[in-house]
């Protein structure tokens, strides 16, 4: 029999594996949660909160599996598109540092006051751009194309240069064609099974400012950019954590999937 006290347990285990990032940061410093980031719904429905108070969101931390490959929740996050409206747009530099931030473990609806959500899970981060058409970004609904301009991958053979962190910092290239857009968050937990894994995605408005002079390349669509099977996305036994021991694991040979960053 489940008791309460296992309930909570098994609620706990749960939060600390599964996340998201809420948070947008320019120049380390954090805008707020939901303020520029597509708010997602909750999973299994897309259109309300599902009767959970505004400021509980642990079910948004739900990951998505292969079968979101082919829905419009792969591009920003379950039913982010619903949000727009109310998501303001942050001005952004070419140059800057920008960065997307784990939620808390109190803003997710827990009680553990002080304790920070983390990237719980192994894996890559990847960072997208894709320009509102006219700029008219409150519009768009991310059907163009999209570029990479930003991976953090393995730090060693046995460990994610992310993992455990609270949040993702990264260089916007400096000739980046200034403009409105769409910047996807893309965290991967690989699996060694198919169709286990996971995406944890969420997408910032941005106004982007800069002296131009770039031409992106290697452009992909979501959906449409991966296959459950493509590498990076099905991995092999020594790249998967705690399939094999320290000395045999190769996490320096993972390939990230989709095209190559674009760096001006």
């Amino acid at each position: 029999m489940l008791t309460k006290f296992t309930a909570f347990l098994c609620l706990i285990a749960h939060a600390k594996a599964h996340f998201t990032t809420g948070h947008l940061f320019v120049n380390g410093t954090d805008t707020g949660l939901w303020k520029h980031v597509l708010e997602v719904a909750i999973e299994g429905n897309p259109l309300t909160n599902g009767g959970f108070p505004p400021t509980n969101h642990f079910l948004k931390t739900t990951p998505q599996f292969a079968k979101a490959l082919d829905t419009k929740n792969i591009t920003c996050g379950r039913a982010a598109f619903n949000s727009m409206e109310k998501t303001e747009i942050a001005d952004v530099e070419a140059g800057e540092e920008i960065g997307f931030g784990v939620m808390t473990f109190e803003e997710v609806g827990h009680s553990l006051r002080g304790i920070d959500g983390r990237f719980y899970h192994p894996g890559p981060a990847q960072i997208w751009l894709s320009r509102a058409p006219g700029d008219d970004l409150k519009a768009y609904r991310g059907d163009g194309d999209w570029f990479k301009v930003a991976w953090a991958g393995p730090l060693n053979n046995t460990k994610w240069t992310l993992q455990g962190g609270f949040s993702y910092n990264f260089t916007l290239p400096l000739t980046t064609p200034p403009g409105k857009y769409l910047m996807r968050f893309e965290y991967l937990m690989p699996s060694v099974g198919l169709n286990q894994t996971q995406w944890y995605i969420n997408c910032a408005l941005i106004n982007l400012k800069g002296p131009g002079g770039g031409t992106p390349t290697g452009f992909a669509r979501f959906p449409g950019a991966y296959k459950p099977d493509d590498p990076g996305l099905w991995i092999p036994w020594n790249q998967e954590e705690g399939a094999l021991p320290d000395e045999l694991m190769r996490l320096m040979d993972y390939t990230p999937p989709g095209p190559p960053v674009w760096r001006g």
